[in-house]
């Protein structure tokens, strides 16, 4: 389960210094050279963390959501630091996603940092071994076994705009623990009903292991997405033990509304803890501090719901790319 239930849920928001920021290389961290940047990192870890993690068995979730985009997917830098910071606190760590295109290993080779992160002795998955649960709203769906079997989790999704779901961050991000094409396949299935594919989403994240999430919004994506949208920087992070919490606030500071963000309406409507911006604290900063005009939102959303026949090339698709890449 996402949180735990609560009247006031605290989100803990900080800014980043964009020259530094940018400057900097995922080597850069493990070399502590950035470390203007890794202390904000491990004071946001330090607020939502359990008080010991040592010997815990730790996913952290970026989202890999395909290789050759970095702009798409978590940054480099966000994912070095936490792993930093979980293994010299002696946590045993995972890195895992299960991409929509390729792999979990090419999307981190794509990002300059696999190398890295098997020096760290972290392991690498692409959450693919399906556990089958039927969720509260009754439709029977896979998750990975891997996500359900950690004693944590760190979520750390990037803010994006959504051509079907007009923005994304912490709460869909753990969509992304459903094991390869299943992703996809829920889309055709009940996605002709986006309440219940929002619920779905939502219902999701309430079966997995404890969860905290950090909110990568240093550079994010506007105007459209999960892919080809336009950088842009918001020059801030932002942590909370409630994915919707941390959602709420800052949907807040990007000026979206309910009304263009299907699963954040479906969250309201079910009364999900955090998802009230009246029912959230800002120990630090607060989404007026870091407020934006230069998020563009999705004009129109597109139907939550894909073709059959798109549906099933795909799938021919991968089938024909993961035979190629095993032959010897």
């Amino acid at each position: 389960m996402t949180t735990k239930r609560q009247d006031i849920l605290q989100v803990f928001i900080q800014k980043i210094d964009k020259e530094n920021y940018l400057s900097l290389q995922p080597k850069d961290l493990l070399e502590r050279k950035g470390t203007q940047f890794l202390d904000t990192i491990h004071r946001l870890l330090e607020a939502v963390l359990p008080r010991k993690i040592s010997g815990l068995k730790i996913l952290v979730k970026p989202n890999l959501l395909k290789a050759g985009d970095p702009d798409c997917v978590t940054s480099a830098l966000l994912i070095i630091s936490v792993i930093t910071y979980l293994k010299e606190r002696g946590a045993t760590v995972t890195v895992g996603d299960s991409p929509a295109f390729g792999t979990a290993k090419q999307v981190l080779k794509g990002l300059k940092i696999l190398e890295l992160l098997n020096e760290q002795g972290v392991s690498i998955s692409s959450l693919s071994k399906p556990q089958r649960l039927r969720l509260p709203c009754g439709v029977t769906v896979a998750v990975s076994k891997e996500a359900l079997d950690a004693q944590l989790i760190v979520n750390l999704p990037r803010l994006k705009a959504h051509c079907q779901l007009g923005v994304t961050g912490a709460v869909k991000n753990l969509y992304g623990t459903v094991p390869g094409f299943r992703k996809a396949l829920y889309h055709v299935l009940y996605g002709s009903r986006p309440s219940l594919f929002a619920r779905i989403i939502l219902e999701i994240g309430q079966i997995l292991p404890e969860t905290v999430s950090i909110m990568d919004a240093c550079v994010c994506m506007g105007e459209t997405g999960p892919t080809g949208g336009k950088p842009i920087w918001v020059g801030s992070l932002g942590a909370s033990i409630s994915s919707h919490a941390l959602d709420t606030a800052f949907y807040h500071a990007i000026d979206a509304t309910p009304q263009n963000v299907p699963v954040w309406q479906e969250a309201i409507k079910v009364k999900e803890p955090g998802s009230l911006f009246s029912n959230l604290s800002f120990p630090w900063l607060s989404p007026k501090d870091i407020k934006t005009d230069s998020f563009i939102l999705p004009h129109r959303l597109d139907p939550v719901t894909f073709n059959p026949v798109r549906f099933i090339r795909g799938r021919l698709r991968s089938l024909v790319r993961s035979i190629v890449f095993l032959r010897p």
